[in-house]
């Protein structure tokens, strides 16, 4: 079994084939995050936490005058927010009266045999292996906010998943102005952070930088993912190759906009806190209100970045990817852009065609130009027809063409996009 809690010491332990993963409930019902790296096999790692009684980091009021569990500093599953901890909140709230607060500490948990499912959104799909299921209920008693950490064991992909599900268990609505889906603190590594940057036609260019105390953001505003940063970071140790050295990966499986924010703090630990972007975002829970967020894929390594990249090459060819998609070989194509541009007609496209059949190549597509009064990119978008005086006969004649030839035939269309100049903007401004 992939999740075991030990009532005794309220500890949880994830496993997976060569990887463990760690936290407990301390006594005042915070999660307190204690371990994730090689296996232990089950040892006990809040050893590791040494409570101290650090200066102008104020402890939670039921601690009276053990001063050694400030939020400011102790490593946590899912921070809160205006209760004391003034690194990175996981969330953001405005309750009925104002407040900004918001104080979770565990409520209930559940362990299950199957994994569920992110209503209206992608997540890491459980075939025919066994997944288990992690189900822990924190809440705010004021607020009556209760947050769902959901966390799911992959064990022979060496996998987990995180994600977060706010409800609102009480009357008065509540704003949510930040709702990440996960948080974790690393208290003693000092780690390299990997990123993947990018611009138009140069995506996902790799850098590696130092962690300074200081938080970096790596993130999107564009209203998707987009090729400036990709949603997904490694934090490493500085030694880390792609053959040996301690790396840990986070993976948001999320197409919108992102963050992901990493801060080395005033101790020496490590908090990474990802999710949906907070800027302009905000989102009214009324009573019985619920907001689910997108899954995070996190994947540790302990023989370097290669094995890292191998788990979630796996774990989204089998577990992502539709079903239909996942083996099925991708035909070898031609497409006439860069040949042709906008200026094209059926023999001239049929030429292309009979040219790369008798290289082998398995499909054709016909690229933009080929609708509407398309002969630069300035009109024409939003007039999906065809271009008879361009195409005589229509799209059939090359369909068929490209057919004869044992090809397959694609075809380029942009459906979100129009042109001013276009007689479906004319009809309807």
């Amino acid at each position: 079994m992939g999740i075991n809690f030990d009532k005794k010491t309220r500890l949880f332990c994830l496993q997976t084939r060569k990887t463990e993963y760690q936290f407990q409930i301390n006594e005042i019902g915070i999660l307190q995050h204690l371990y994730y790296g090689k296996k232990t096999y089950g040892q006990n790692m809040s050893f590791q936490n040494i409570l101290l009684d650090r200066g102008f980091s104020g402890n939670p009021y039921e601690c009276k005058m053990n001063r050694g569990m400030s939020l400011d500093v102790l490593p946590q599953e899912f921070s809160g927010c205006g209760v004391g901890d003034y690194r990175i909140s996981s969330l953001s709230i405005i309750d009925h009266t104002g407040s900004r607060s918001c104080d979770l500490r565990y409520v209930e948990h559940e362990i299950v045999n199957e994994k569920s499912r992110i209503p209206g959104l992608p997540s890491v799909r459980q075939n025919a292996e066994e997944v288990t299921e992690l189900r822990i209920v924190l809440e705010d008693s004021l607020t009556k906010l209760r947050v769902k950490l959901i966390y799911d064991v992959f064990e022979q992909q060496d996998i987990i998943t995180r994600r977060s599900v706010f409800e609102n268990i009480g009357t008065d609505a509540i704003l949510l102005e930040k709702a990440s889906s996960m948080c974790i603190d690393f208290p003693y590594n000092e780690f390299d952070l990997i990123h993947f940057h990018g611009r138009h036609c140069m995506e996902r260019q790799m850098e590696r930088v130092e962690l300074t105390h200081d938080i970096h953001t790596v993130s999107s505003r564009r209203g998707m993912s987009s090729h400036h940063e990709n949603p997904f970071v490694i934090l490493c140790d500085k030694d880390t190759t792609d053959a040996q050295g301690d790396c840990y990966g986070f993976m948001l499986v999320y197409s919108g906009n992102h963050k992901t924010e990493i801060e080395l703090d005033q101790a020496g630990s490590t908090r990474l806190v990802m999710g949906i972007h907070d800027e302009n975002f905000c989102w009214r829970l009324e009573e019985h209100g619920t907001f689910y967020a997108p899954e995070v894929i996190l994947s540790y390594s302990g023989e370097g970045l290669n094995e890292l990249s191998h788990n979630y090459h796996k774990i989204i060819r089998d577990n992502i990817c539709p079903p239909r998609y996942q083996t099925i070989q991708r035909p070898v194509l031609i497409n006439n852009w860069e040949a042709t541009y906008f200026e094209f007609d059926t023999d001239k496209i049929l030429a292309i065609a009979q040219a790369a059949s008798e290289l082998g190549v398995e499909m054709m597509v016909l690229d933009d130009g080929w609708f509407g009064k398309r002969d630069d990119d300035n009109s024409g978008l939003g007039d999906w027809y065809v271009n008879e005086k361009k195409l005589p006969g229509g799209l059939k004649v090359i369909a068929d063409g490209v057919n004869a030839l044992g090809m397959k035939f694609g075809l380029w269309f942009e459906p979100e996009m129009i042109n001013e100049d276009s007689d479906l903007y004319r009809a309807h401004p």
